[in-house]
Parts: C-alpha cells; sequence; structure tokens
C-alpha cells in the first residue's frame, strides 16, 4: 500500500538516488556562499521550534475545534496537513492592520516607564509658585500624548480585525511555497499581476539548508534558515515561519522538516500533525503497533503539556546539528 501511495521521488533516506555535481555558488550570492552553513542532512531528532509549540499547544487545538472562526470556506492558500505544508503569507491588508497594531502596542507599552521616570522628575524639580496639586494637573493633561496616541494607533491596527473581520481578513495572491510528503516534491510559486502563476518544482533531497548569520544591535547574532535547490536559482525562506532567531530553533526546523517529509517514518509527533495521523498510512501503521492514542496531545491536560514541552525545549537546546556527519555526502559532489 505505501509503495502505491507515495510517489517515486517521494523522500526516503535508504532510496536517494545519485545525482548530478551541484552547480557552483546555487543561485546564491559570494558573500552568503561564503558566510552561510550548509546543513547536514539525517540524524534528526523528534523535534519542533519554539513558535510551533506555542502557537499549536493542545489548548489552541481543542479552541478551533470547539469555537470555527467562521472563515473555512475561504481560500487563505495555505495547507497543512499529512500530504502538504503550503506556506501562504496573509493579504497585504492583514499585514498592513498588524504592522499597524503591534507598533501602536510597542509604543504604548514603552510609555509607561517613560511616563513614570518624567512624573518623578516633576514631582523632585517643581517650580517656585507652583503647588503640588497644579503640577499633577501638568501631568494629566500630559496622559493624552503619552498614551492617547499610541492607543489610537494600538486600535486602528487591531480594531478593524476585530470589529470587521470579513472585510479585514482577506486572502492573498496565492501560495509562497510548499514541501509534499507524498510526491517528495518542493513547489515554488510566482504569482504575476496578468497570466498563470507559474510553478518550479524539485524533489526535496535536491535541496540544502543554510543557515545565515545576522549581527543586530547591541551586537547580539540572529539566524533564519533558507532552502536551497542545487541546481537551479529556487530558493525557499522557511525559516521566516518562525522569525530571526537563534540556530537551536533553526536546527529544530529543519528536523521537523526532514521528519516531515521522510517516508521512512511517521509523521512529527506534534500537536500540528496529531489529526491528520490516521490519513498517511505509515504513520497510521505505526500508530497501530505502538496504541497512540488517537487524541494524545488534543486531550493532554495544561499541566502534563508544560512537562511535555519543557523535555522537547531540553532536547532542542541539546542540537549539535553541524557536527552531524552528511548523509548527503553519499549522493552528491558539493561545489564547495
Amino acid at each position: 500500500m505505501n509503495e502505491n501511495y507515495y510517489g517515486p521521488q517521494a523522500y526516503h533516506p535508504d532510496r536517494i538516488p545519485q545525482q548530478q555535481r551541484q552547480a557552483f555558488g546555487s543561485g546564491r550570492s559570494w558573500l552568503n556562499r561564503k558566510f552561510d552553513m550548509r546543513m547536514p542532512w539525517g540524524g534528526t531528532d523528534e523535534v519542533a521550534p519554539l513558535s510551533f509549540r506555542k502557537r499549536f499547544r493542545p489548548e489552541v487545538l481543542r479552541k478551533i475545534e470547539s469555537q470555527p472562526n467562521g472563515f473555512e470556506n475561504i481560500e487563505f492558500h495555505q495547507r497543512i496537513d499529512h500530504e502538504r505544508y503550503r506556506h501562504a503569507t496573509p493579504a497585504f491588508r492583514v499585514s498592513l492592520l498588524n504592522i499597524v497594531g503591534t507598533f501602536g502596542k510597542l509604543i504604548f507599552v514603552l510609555m509607561f516607564p517613560v511616563f513614570f521616570l518624567a512624573s518623578l522628575v516633576a514631582c523632585y524639580h517643581t517650580p517656585s509658585g507652583m503647588t503640588f496639586a497644579d503640577r499633577n494637573l501638568q501631568l494629566l493633561d500630559a496622559v493624552p500624548y503619552f498614551f492617547g496616541i499610541p492607543l489610537t494607533v494600538w486600535w486602528a491596527g487591531r480594531g478593524p480585525l476585530i470589529l470587521f473581520p470579513r472585510w479585514a481578513i482577506k486572502p492573498s495572491q496565492g501560495p509562497k511555497w510548499e514541501v509534499n510528503r507524498r510526491t517528495g516534491l518542493v513547489t515554488v510559486y510566482h504569482h504575476k499581476r496578468k497570466g498563470p502563476t507559474v510553478e518550479e518544482q524539485a524533489p526535496f533531497y535536491e535541496f540544502d539548508a543554510y543557515l545565515t548569520n545576522e549581527m543586530i544591535p547591541p551586537g547580539q547574532v540572529v539566524h533564519t534558515l533558507y532552502l536551497v535547490h542545487r541546481y537551479s536559482q529556487m530558493m525557499i525562506p522557511i525559516g521566516n515561519l518562525i522569525g530571526k532567531t537563534t540556530g537551536k530553533e533553526c536546527f529544530a526546523l529543519w528536523d521537523m522538516f526532514q521528519n516531515f517529509m521522510d517516508t521512512s517514518r511517521p509523521l512529527p509527533d506534534i500537536p500540528l500533525w496529531e489529526e491528520f495521523r490516521p490519513k498517511d498510512p505509515v504513520t497510521a501503521e505505526h500508530d497501530r503497533l505502538k496504541g497512540r492514542p488517537p487524541r494524545y496531545w488534543r486531550d493532554m491536560d495544561d499541566d502534563t503539556w508544560k512537562q511535555k514541552e519543557s523535555e522537547m525545549m531540553a532536547k532542542v537546546l541539546s542540537l549539535a546539528t553541524p557536527y552531524r556527519a552528511n548523509l548527503m555526502r553519499r549522493h552528491v559532489r558539493y561545489a564547495s
């Protein structure tokens, strides 16, 4: 059954075909080739990045099950199931409202210590002839400037999403990329203003993951992850799913996607994929033999989840991905 279910290019570590020599550069700049780190294939752990654990924790999944949001029939292009992880960004309107709301909230929160310090200074430096009560009235007059403007900006961003969700929440033009467990193919979508969408495809085993480094104030180094095709210009910023973060989180993201695409093993055992486990034959057989409860995560109480989440956090922190042997070196000769 498994042989008929998965496509001929589905990723299986023991069935990777011999490949041609890597094209030099593969569309990456000289700077990227000089400083980015290629991640090894294989030797994965059962891990997921922090944002995936927080965003899809059991209590959130239970809430989604019990409280439909009314947008189930709208095509948002994002698909996460037993066959594919298809990524789509929000429409421009949604992104703009989120940026405005986040900016307003940040300024609003930062104003509290600023206003507190200004109040202390004003109390200890009251001009002669002015009473303490007059000084307090002056401080109250300043409240709209300290808090009113950022609060207005915050509400301008969040309000439409809450009050008018059907106007504010719109689908984007289409998906950006997809990795497909069943076919083993990676697809990049190129949308045009006029004309049909152009799709580029290649097998998952023809891609490598690269870790980038970036210095941000005040001297902190952050990382992100890219999937780069060895033989073309295709490049996918899968690190955007978790943002610029620590190297360990990027290692966990690379392990998670390898595990998702690996048809020799079940789907990653995290809450995100639990409802789809019976639909994947390898996963369904694994769960039958292990006696895994179908709702292991979704029915888990909060205290047990916190313990499990802490255990996975410890596994993520112990990842030493750059020191693993690279499985793919058995099948391809790298240009560098």
